[in-house]
């Protein structure tokens, strides 16, 4: 997990504080066998720190949590709640953290982020990871300033695809799929890296983000606009998440490299869904079934989706068009089956007025 260094020095700034600011470990500070190096990027719930391996010799990422709405660095390095009343939820987010690097462990695979080892220290816990030399996917598509190929979309999107698979396959959802939560991978020595074969590492799943979002109604810290589909928008059983999930998700990260902009909000187009189609902006520069798939996978109602990555792959791989709103079949929650939209006002209005309670909060608590 790498700062590309041609980034500018504005962006730098957004990305890593300044010396000294509080809350950050200092370099030589060591964490068991590594010792750290320097910050390398931070987030409202993590720091990621730059360290050396002194038993293997080796560089690697140290991530650290942190959810600096909740909890502060206080004395001896030590990680503490903000107030008494944010312990509760601090001790989720953190339980949280520690499932997922648990999880990430136990996984190998190429297009996966890879976890060494975790531990629990100074009152809060660390993953410690591959040091990635790479830049997200969000700046790569920036970069390249135009719609990418279909030949170069479909080979960033077998491994991903291969990676939500061995997810899926052990009852596992991602549901934080986005372009900055993938990152891509290149060789310095070799050319522009614009040019070179796509390599992408899927990133953490932010467990820690949706479970301190749970503990504090804060909608807005677990949904990302654009990538998160209606489901997320509501906790409830007759709202229930899985496979049909990353399959938006994906398919919004297409649907942003084909039209250069994210999808509309999902919970939006519940409403009145006026969001451009792929086939429309993408025709003729991507074929009909590429172009398909991803409506298909972008459907707002889940039983309209693709069920999984087996039934997605069968429509990209689907040599004639395929009708708006057909699905690829496959396993569906039970509540989502047949066609009863009066499931539709209640996600809204609930989602409305939770969003405004938290806009209110955060106000009045800042």
């Amino acid at each position: 997990m790498a700062i590309d260094p041609r980034e500018s020095a504005e962006q730098r700034t957004v990305l890593l504080p300044r010396a000294g600011q509080a809350g950050v470990l200092p370099p030589g500070h060591a964490l068991q066998e590594f010792v750290l190096q320097k910050l390398i990027s931070r987030s409202p719930y993590n720091l990621i720190y730059l360290a050396r391996d002194e038993r293997l010799d080796r560089f690697v990422a140290i991530k650290e949590f942190l959810p600096t709405m909740l909890a502060m660095r206080g004395q001896d390095a030590e990680v503490v709640p903000r107030l008494p009343r944010f312990a509760k939820a601090y001790d989720k987010g953190l339980q949280g953290f520690m499932q997922e690097a648990r999880l990430l462990g136990s996984f190998d695979h190429p297009a996966l982020l890879q976890v060494f080892r975790f531990w629990a220290q100074n009152g809060t816990a660390y993953m410690a990871m591959p040091f990635y030399d790479g830049i997200t996917l969000r700046k790569w598509l920036s970069d390249l300033g135009t719609p990418p190929s279909e030949a170069w979309l479909r080979d960033l999107l077998r491994p991903l695809m291969q990676a939500l698979s061995v997810l899926h396959d052990k009852g596992c959802v991602h549901r934080d799929v986005e372009p900055d939560n993938i990152l891509m991978i290149y060789d310095r020595k070799v050319g522009n890296y614009l040019q070179q074969a796509p390599q992408p590492v899927l990133l953490d799943f932010g467990a820690a983000r949706r479970v301190i979002g749970d503990q504090t109604q804060t909608l807005t810290a677990i949904l990302k606009s654009g990538y998160s589909p209606v489901e997320q928008y509501d906790g409830e059983q007759g709202m229930r998440q899985g496979t049909w999930t990353d399959v938006y998700a994906l398919c919004a990260v297409l649907y942003t490299a084909v039209t250069q902009q994210p999808p509309r909000s999902a919970i939006g187009r519940v409403v009145r869904d006026e969001m451009p189609s792929a086939r429309q902006a993408g025709r003729g520069r991507y074929s009909e079934a590429f172009l398909a798939a991803i409506d298909a996978g972008l459907a707002v109602r889940p039983e309209h989706r693709p069920a999984g990555m087996p039934a997605l792959q069968q429509l990209l791989d689907s040599a004639v068009p395929i009708a708006a709103g057909a699905t690829a079949g496959g396993q569906r929650p039970a509540a989502w089956r047949g066609s009863r939209p009066i499931w539709v006002w209640p996600a809204l209005a609930g989602a409305a007025l939770l969003l405004i309670a938290t806009l209110g909060a955060l106000y009045f608590n800042a």
